[in-house]
């Protein structure tokens, strides 16, 4: 579901490398084309409210900074076929002119917003000029560009060969002709002219960052990035510095840029520790590597003692002002709640929610979801992550059940209670690994508020579920040094502010709880590598509030509990209709010592909390103004 959001350095040469050009578009700045490189945006639609914040204005492709999402690009160009009203696109990217070199191929990486609306395009080549007629041959087509998931994943590496335009003057065009996707991104285009031999360890794709000791088959993705096709390469591997295992591995005939898997036949042993394997390519097609800077590629592996069932965690990010959340969790929300989540068992999950799309005024959102936003990297809602890393696609019970019984690296126990308006948590974390430096492990313990109603007309969602209140210390967690089997006790005490919902509110900011029938606080505790984002166990319990609602009898219309009251009181009222509500409080001698004036108030039995810590002890009266009449009770404080 789409959501709610020319002049050319000359290089020298390298060691085996020519390389002719190159353009990384970090020299640019604002949303300016390098000097010499050309745009033309044949389609002339609007690009759609939801991307102003790239300030594509008429523009057909601009260049912008994208650091936050991916840190190793910089500033990279982009282009977007997400109109005002769904069109198809047509928007031009053309590179200066350039002679063409013997053993040239034209290179670049790319990538696009969204998995589920990935542009596509064109890539053409002119020999005369700069209109769109001149760029009468097609390179390559490009259905839909892959998406890196995470902030570290590595961008498509395309190249096309040059050779049949060798010594002639050409321009390349990038062309966007998508319907209704989200945006396209390119960087570090280039022509070279790549050395003979030259093999690249992708990665080690096999070894786990987290398993249980035993044999681990190694394995990964092996890239030929020299422009003989290679047949075969001699890899070797290394389990920290122990021995050298050396095999030639045969390759299915990879030509330029082209990749395969790598897999040893001898297994590696990894014992309970800490680990890094490291796999080095020595020979492409028995030439030794001159070449030796992308030879290598390692994986660290976390060994623990034992693995035990997960817990599984779904983490949403969503908002009261956005149609495709309202409509995804009208199935989502029984989806979650027949698992019976945050009760203490196998099934865990946070609602955060976000101040956007336009009014912008949900008010659950805070400060520590805000933290999440910007750990996950989230642009869309609603965008459901399980597990810490990996975007839900089904929203389903198979996906929720798969996470269940996936291995987790520890056990983690949780108790919560409330006393007043104090909320108190603790939580028992025993990790199944040792790691003594360098851990990546935080523990992050969440509060959060079971159910609220709030009928915002921005959508047609007005039931709220296990929405986060507060998260503790904040929303980056706490890091942790871990050793097996050894428990560490995690806690937390919160002093509660309960609040009306009513009327609706702009994000404020606040742990504020929305005051509702029925409090049930819940608590969260989940155990997450930070690197990753992978989650390695999470805990939960629950805490509700004892109800008031059920003092008032068939016929009553309004109820006081707990009654004699200590630090708190709530007035549970019923109503026939929505009303504006003012509550005042008297002593024995007449005198007004609470008033809450105008609080607007939802039809059927509804509680306000009133804070009672310091009032006197005594007896009081209670006089609530409805529009339906005055209800009036007693009250006593005796602390």
């Amino acid at each position: 579901m789409k959501k709610q959001l020319l002049t050319l350095a000359l290089l020298g040469m390298g060691i085996a490398n020519a390389q002719t050009w190159s353009e990384d578009f970090n020299a640019t700045a604002a949303q300016a084309l390098p000097a010499g490189w050309l745009q033309n945006n044949v389609d002339g639609f609007t690009v759609a409210s939801n991307l102003s914040s790239f300030n594509f204005g008429t523009n057909a492709w601009v260049t912008n900074a994208i650091s936050t999402e991916w840190p190793n690009q910089g500033r990279v160009v982009m282009s977007t076929s997400w109109y005002t009203t769904p069109q198809t696109s047509n928007d031009w990217l053309i590179t200066p002119s350039f002679t063409v070199p013997p053993g040239s191929y034209l290179q670049w990486e790319a990538t696009c917003a969204e998995a589920a609306y990935a542009d596509g395009y064109l890539v053409k080549i002119s020999t005369t000029g700069t209109t769109v007629a001149n760029f009468s041959t097609n390179l390559l087509t490009v259905p839909a560009e892959v998406f890196a998931a995470t902030s570290t994943s590595p961008w498509n590496e395309r190249s096309i060969n040059l050779s049949a335009y060798v010594g002639q003057t050409v321009r390349i065009a990038f062309v966007n002709n998508s319907n209704d996707k989200n945006r396209l991104y390119l960087d570090n285009i280039k022509v070279l002219v790549p050395a003979a031999s030259d093999g690249n360890v992708v990665s080690v794709t096999s070894v786990p960052r987290y398993t249980v000791a035993g044999s681990t088959m190694i394995s990964g993705v092996f890239k030929n990035k020299g422009s003989v096709t290679a047949n075969n390469a001699t890899l070797k591997y290394q389990v920290d510095a122990g021995p050298i295992i050396t095999e030639t591995i045969t390759l299915p005939g990879l030509a330029y840029l082209q990749t395969g898997v790598y897999t040893f036949t001898t297994p590696a042993a990894l014992t309970v520790g800490t680990h890094t394997v490291s796999v080095t390519v020595t020979q492409v097609n028995g030439v030794n590597e001159t070449i030796t800077t992308n030879d290598n590629a390692t994986a660290m592996s976390y060994v623990a003692s034992q693995a035990s069932l997960m817990n599984a965690l779904i983490e949403e990010f969503s908002s009261s002002t956005c149609n495709p959340c309202a409509s995804l969790n009208s199935s989502f929300d029984p989806l979650l709640n027949g698992n019976n989540p945050n009760t203490g068992g196998r099934y865990n999950v946070i609602k955060y929610q976000v101040d956007w799309p336009s009014p912008n005024n949900d008010p659950s959102f805070n400060p520590d979801g805000n933290t999440r936003v910007g750990y996950y990297g989230i642009n869309a809602a609603p965008t459901a992550v399980i597990g810490g890393d990996q975007e839900m696609v089904a929203h389903s019970q198979a996906e929720y059940d798969a996470e269940k019984n996936a291995p987790a690296f520890g056990n983690i126990t949780c108790t919560l209670n409330a006393v007043g308006s104090t909320i108190t948590g603790s939580a028992t974390v025993t990790p199944f690994l040792t790691i003594a430096t360098g851990s990546p492990i935080r523990i992050h313990q969440i509060l959060l508020q079971k159910n609220y109603s709030f009928a915002n007309p921005s959508t047609s969602q007005q039931a709220f579920w296990h929405v986060m209140r507060k998260m503790f210390p904040d929303g980056n967690g706490a890091p942790v040094t871990v050793a097996d089997g050894v428990p560490q006790s995690f806690s937390f005490n919160h002093n509660a502010t309960t609040t009306s919902i009513y009327p609706p509110l702009a994000p404020n900011n606040t742990n504020n709880f929305w005051t509702a029938s029925n409090m049930v606080y819940e608590y969260v505790v989940y155990m997450q590598d930070d690197v990753t984002a992978q989650i390695l166990q999470s805990g939960s319990a629950s805490f509700a509030v004892p109800t008031g609602l059920a003092q008032l009898s068939k016929d009553a219309r309004i109820g006081v509990y707990p009654n004699p009251a200590k630090d708190f009181a709530v007035v549970g009222i019923r109503l026939n209709n929505n009303s504006n509500v003012d509550i005042a409080i008297y002593d024995v001698t007449g005198k007004v010592v609470y008033t809450n004036k105008g609080t607007q108030v939802q039809q059927g039995e509804q509680e306000i909390r009133i804070n009672t810590s310091e009032f006197a002890n005594g007896a009081y009266n209670i006089v609530v103004t409805t529009n339906e009449g005055v209800l009036k009770d007693k009250l006593i404080i005796n602390k």
